[in-house]
């Protein structure tokens, strides 16, 4: 891949303005280029001049940012030493926080790395592109050489050296930090902080004595080893003071505490790698020795990376489900040791040292901040006593105010919030009014940054006590973030039902915005809602009043949007409830008055699309007929992750690391995931991790001679390092054995593989999850690139095809039908005007296509899959008597059975059961062997069954190419199952293998075609998929149920992924379940203006009005049951519009 389209793949984001400009140096080289090749002199100077300052950007970031790691890394090194060994002493607390710092510091110091690494490349790239263009300067290896190599960022050492340390300190705690007594509230190997380097003032007989009396609480034995050691006021025997302090905290030496607060100035400890002071210290330590297991996993954790002992690498896109704390008070009493200790303590605060419980850590957290992170009511109170007795409360603006809000802007409440704490969260509130409430508070809250977001915070994680809590304490329900949405659109997003009819609700002093729009699409609440599939929140936001009618800025209603995106229950309400007129009328007058946006709302799969992934994948060309197929190369498709909706499954997952291994990891890094193949061409592809929402349908393509020996490689590389070169590990797929086929020409249907990831030592690290597909090439002899299957764009009328021949079989019809799929139900179809007839096509066992609709063969007496039987048994089961009577000998005017007349119902006349002259007795026996079936059960009947309809003989597609004539089309529907209609039909989870399926059906078609139009369709993906790749000229519709059914691949879930997945592939077009495109007709237009053919199905379109509304809009074909009501109302629709251009044409001459 070229550096310059690699570069912002390869940058830490937070710092991507300090990257080379290599776009705008590029600009610079070819417009030096282009004054060379005009013959023009070409001056370098102002391209060394931008080189120059590009160079000392990069420079002076690098440096910056390497000095301020020093400087923590020096601190450290102040307060234990440069000897990390002797840290393996120090408690639990202690361990896990220096050990979050140095795990930060380590990620600073890689990205830093990395970011000289591709700088430093940079300049040698366009160095090199400048000597290439303009020859006759000449200057690579001099500027290289010397400007850029002698400065830090190119070839220092530094980084490497203080990662060995840091590696080295890490792999010492980890050992420390595998003792675990954090089950107790008082550690086991030491009371409290210890630094090394203080220590070393004192001998160990001296430092033992004190140990011994801070934990017997003996201040007589402390005072006298205070003054033996001569510890005074200032320098390191103050930190000594401080340490012996944290110790007597921890072991709750009340007397000891007293002695040693007065013997210190103030509490700040300017050597602590964290910048925190022994309150802070003692809040973490309480929250990390009472909480129970967090439900919410590290929202109760001072370190997130931090999860039970672990690190929790940054790959997975899976959010865990948050529950609210309904133990708070269970948790932490007033009565506990602790809280009476810390109350203790803060009351022997002299006047310059109560500041400390106001003194912000690096984070720039204040002890508050961790008593409501933890979710301490009891704490929380103490605290906010304290400092409004101290005057450090300061709340006019609000307890979410700017002062008191973090690094990263969250002030108290945020975190109570966020870690799904209700009492605290209404202890804080109430903290807030200490002096009374105002109406001038709720106003000024309003206005307050941030003050919203708490709101948002708590609606997004669906904590519908704290949203109660408030929207009456009046923080600001129409609050909208930097994208301008608002908290009903995140409550509509998540179908949060019980926090949007709260903030819907209100409070006496303000009601919810329902029109508040986004900046991206112009969505509204109920936008978001239809585009996201929230019925419930929808119909609330109906009911409050909401305009159903409303356009986004593209001009697209929620009901459209929910009709593409397959949400139909929310389409069918929104349609209800919607003025076609009205919504028309605003569409086109939206569409008028403001220039459409550079993107499509329509193109999003779901709200937060263009937010989370960078903005929308553009829209790949559709190629025309006679595109490039397989010749001699077989196709591999590899998709990450899996296509099942049904399941959560990550593409990639690693698994956490101990923190005893913290040293050895470089998981806790942005990664990326390089697919590539062995035994195959084609390009590594490079995806960050976690991967984004709809990678499983965006598969890497490899081309290949023999699939057997292709070996699939998944390596895990650090992002921002811009080398594939890092691998961290790497999982391993041969094709060959992956996925083992069941016995002759059959596969199984699961086609999610899992291969285990391994790391440098041969460990287990994580899972790779995917699927692939494998498509070898078709030959034939007949098989040519021809243009006459392009002729269906040059038709102008609306094309009526026959479903399954005259019409699918229904009980419920008034007439009696000819039966389903058979040669007379097509002979018929044509007959009545219509132009294709449309049939599903089998394997039987023995490889021979037959048409047959269903997947069981109900008519055996069991629940028996088409490809389980042979030709011979399939046809034998609803044979044609009459030639089978002449075969054996005789005529079929003598045959017995259709000589003897069938007897009234209410005749009186004997039956015989074992007559062979009673007509009656073959259905009847025949219903009663397929009475325990599954699909007799579901219907109570059974397609082209004597009896119920008038029954034909089943058919090959052999026999309706030659008794059907070649000027009727055909629409073949090869019905092969997915994974989730298997599992629907309770059938085995196997079928015949998709490359033998389709070749067989392939090789039949291209036999017998002749001149006939043909077009195939499927609901299986795979099938169009192959059958676009092994022939060129046979164009391909997708079947989709567009939502109007539950399916468990992705691509045929709704109208929107089936457009995808046609114009990805180069399909000729969708067929598409008529309801959503009656539902909202412009969509015909969304599958138009891609140039795809647009065919609607199913028995809505039974219904002469319903199709003449799809007409409207341009729809190319309607596949129907009632052929011949269909053709005489668009025949009818055709005239009559015909005579009225003609009557206005006279007008107009008149």
């Amino acid at each position: 891949m070229k550096f310059g389209r690699s570069l912002p793949r390869n940058q830490v984001p937070e710092w991507a303005a300090f990257y080379i400009n290599y776009k705008g140096l590029k600009k610079l080289v070819k417009a030096a280029s282009q004054r060379a090749q005009d013959g023009a002199a070409v001056d370098p100077a102002e391209l060394f001049f931008a080189l120059d300052r590009n160079l000392e950007d990069v420079d002076s970031f690098y440096n910056k940012k390497f000095a301020e790691a020093c400087r923590r890394l020096n601190i450290l090194h102040n307060r234990y030493g440069r000897v990390p060994d002797v840290v393996a002493t120090l408690d639990q607390d202690e361990v896990e926080e220096v050990m979050a710092a140095l795990l930060e510091l380590r990620t600073q110091l890689r990205n830093l790395q990395w970011f000289g690494e591709i700088n430093r490349r940079g300049f040698v790239k366009i160095t090199k592109k400048l000597d290439k263009k303009v020859p006759s300067i000449s200057s690579q290896h001099r500027y290289i050489s010397t400007k850029v190599d002698p400065k830090p960022f190119a070839k220092d050492g530094s980084i490497s050296r203080l990662l060995t340390e840091i590696n080295r300190w890490l792999s010492v705690l980890g050992d420390a930090d595998n003792v675990d007594d954090s089950t107790s509230d008082r550690s086991t190997r030491s009371l409290g902080r210890a630094s090394a380097k203080a220590m070393l003032l004192l001998p160990q007989a001296q430092l033992d004595v004190l140990d011994q009396a801070v934990r017997n609480d003996d201040v007589t034995a402390l005072k006298s080893g205070v003054d033996e050691a001569n510890l005074g006021h200032e320098g390191q025997g103050q930190g000594l003071l401080l340490n012996l302090l944290q110790r007597s905290i921890s072991a709750r030496s009340r007397d000891c505490m007293a002695y040693l607060l007065a013997c210190v100035g103030d509490l700040d400890e300017p050597d602590d790698i964290n910048g925190r002071n022994c309150i802070h210290r003692f809040v973490i330590h309480i929250g990390r020795t009472k909480s129970a297991a967090p439900p919410n996993g590290d929202s109760a954790k001072p370190y997130p990376q931090f999860i039970h002992g672990h690190i929790q690498p940054a790959v997975s896109s899976t959010v865990p489900v948050k529950t609210i704390n309904t133990s708070e008070e269970e948790h932490l009493g007033e009565d506990d040791e602790a809280v009476r200790t810390l109350l203790y303590l803060l009351g022997q605060l002299r006047t310059e040292q109560r500041r400390a419980l106001n003194s912000r850590d690096s984070l720039g957290r204040l002890p508050l901040h961790y008593a409501a992170q933890f979710g301490f009511v009891v704490v929380c109170q103490i605290i906010m006593g304290k400092m409004q007795e101290w005057n450090q409360f300061d709340v006019k603006d609000g307890i979410d105010a700017p002062e008191w809000q973090d690094n990263d802007g969250y002030a108290p409440l945020h975190l109570s919030v966020i870690g799904g704490h209700p009492l605290t969260t209404r202890a804080l509130l109430q903290g807030e009014n200490w002096q009374g409430s105002s109406e001038a508070k709720v106003e000024l809250r309003k206005s307050v940054p941030k003050s919203g977001a708490v709101l948002a915070l708590a609606t997004k994680s669906d904590y519908e006590p704290i949203v109660e809590m408030l929207v009456k304490a009046g923080v600001d329900i129409n609050w909208t973030d930097k994208t301008g949405e608002s908290v009903l659109h995140i409550a509509a997003r998540h179908g949060h039902v019980g926090c949007a009819r709260i903030i819907l609700n209100g409070s006496d002093s303000q009601k919810a915005k329902l029109e508040t729009t986004e900046n991206s699409y112009s969505w509204t609440p109920l936008h978001v809602a239809a585009v996201d599939g929230s019925v419930a929140v929808a119909q609330l936001l109906i009911e409050a009043g909401a305009d159903v009618s409303r356009p986004d800025a593209s001009g697209w209603t929620a009901k459209e949007h929910a009709a593409l995106r397959g949400h139909m229950d929310i389409a069918r309400l929104l349609a209800v409830h919607t003025n076609e007129e009205d919504a028309a009328s605003r569409v086109e007058a939206r569409l008028q008055a403001s220039t459409p946006p550079e993107t499509s709302s329509i193109d999003e799969r779901r709200s937060a699309g263009v937010n989370q992934n960078g903005g929308p994948r553009p829209a790949e060309p559709v190629k025309s007929f006679g595109h490039r197929y397989l010749t001699n190369e077989s196709l591999v498709l590899v998709s990450l992750g899996t296509m099942d909706i049904r399941k959560t499954t990550d593409a990639v997952n690693l698994e956490r690391v101990p923190l005893t291994e913290a040293h050895n990891t470089q998981l806790d890094t942005a990664l990326s995931v390089v697919l590539s193949a062995n035994g195959a061409q084609g390009e590594p592809t490079i995806i960050d991790l976690p991967v984004h929402e709809g990678i499983s349908t965006e598969p890497v393509v490899f081309t290949t001679r023999d699939a057997t020996k292709v070996k699939l490689l998944f390596d895990i590389v650090p992002t921002y390092s811009g080398s594939e070169k890092n691998k961290i590990g790497r999982a391993v797929a041969l094709l060959s054995s992956i996925k083992p086929t069941l016995g002759t020409q059959r596969v199984n249907l699961q086609g999610d593989v899992c291969v285990p990831i391994m790391s440098s030592n041969l460990e287990v690290m994580g899972t790779v999850n995917f699927n692939f597909l494998v498509i070898t090439p078709f030959h034939h002899a007949n098989m040519e690139v021809t243009s006459r299957q392009t002729y269906w764009k040059k038709l102008s009328s609306t094309m009526v095809i026959g479903h399954r021949g005259l019409g699918k079989n229904l009980t419920s019809n008034k007439s009696l039908q000819l039966g389903e799929n058979t040669l007379p139900s097509f002979i018929a179809a044509a007959n009545l005007g219509a132009q294709y007839v449309e049939f599903d096509v089998q394997l039987t066992k023995d490889h021979v296509p037959v048409i047959y609709h269903d997947f069981l063969v109900s008519e055996t007496g069991i629940d028996a899959p088409v490809h389980t039987l042979t030709l011979e048994q399939f046809l034998h089961i609803n044979s044609d008597k009459r030639r089978e009577a002449t075969q054996l000998g005789g005529s079929g005017r003598d045959a017995p059975r259709e000589r003897s007349p069938r007897p009234r119902s209410n005749s009186l006349a004997p039956q015989r059961s074992l007559s062979m002259g009673y007509a009656g007795s073959g259905h009847e026996e025949m219903e009663e062997r397929m009475r325990h079936t599954r699909d007799f059960k579901e219907k109570g009947y059974k397609a082209n069954s004597r009896g119920n309809f008038i029954q034909a003989p089943f058919a090959t597609l052999e026999d309706l190419f030659r008794k059907l004539p070649e000027e009727i089309g055909f629409n073949i529907e090869l019905k092969y199952p997915m994974l989730h209609e298997s599992e629907e039909h309770e059938m085995d989870t196997y079928a015949v293998e998709l490359n033998s399926f389709c070749d067989t059906v392939l090789a039949k078609v291209y036999d017998l075609a002749g001149q006939r139009h043909i077009i195939f369709s499927s609901f299986n993906p795979d099938v169009c998929l192959c059958l676009s790749f092994k022939q060129p000229s046979i164009p391909i519709l997708f079947l989709t149920d567009a939502g109007c059914s539950s399916v468990g691949d992705i691509r045929a879930s709704s109208l929107q992924e089936a457009v995808r997945f046609a114009s990805r592939w180069n399909l000729l077009g969708i067929v598409s379940a008529a309801e959503p495109l009656i539902n909202s007709p412009r969509l015909v237009r969304v599958v138009k203006e891609l140039g795809l053919v647009c065919v609607s199905y199913g028995v809505l379109n039974n219904d002469p009005t319903l199709v003449q509304r799809q007409v409207k809009e341009g729809i190319d074909a309607v596949i129907v049951d009632s052929v011949l009501a269909i053709r005489k109302g668009l025949t009818s629709t055709d005239s009559s519009v015909e005579q009225s251009t003609g009557a206005s044409a006279e007008a107009t001459k008149a």
